[in-house]
């Protein structure tokens, strides 16, 4: 369900300031920007590591 993280149903699919973020599994996150029709992919990795890689941008 889109933007309800805790509720752990589906791929867990929310926005993450510009960017959107997935679950891969329990500990694998994906981070993604829509770009036209496209989404380009920006990062994988768990969630200590995501928000990481968003401050360091």
């Amino acid at each position: 369900m889109f933007g309800r993280p805790h509720l752990h149903s589906g791929i867990g699919l929310r926005p993450f300031g510009k960017y959107f973020e997935f679950r891969a599994g329990l500990d694998l996150r994906v981070l993604f920007l829509p770009e036209g029709g496209d989404f380009r992919l920006c990062f994988v990795g768990n969630h200590n590591q995501v928000r990481a890689y968003i401050r360091n941008q």
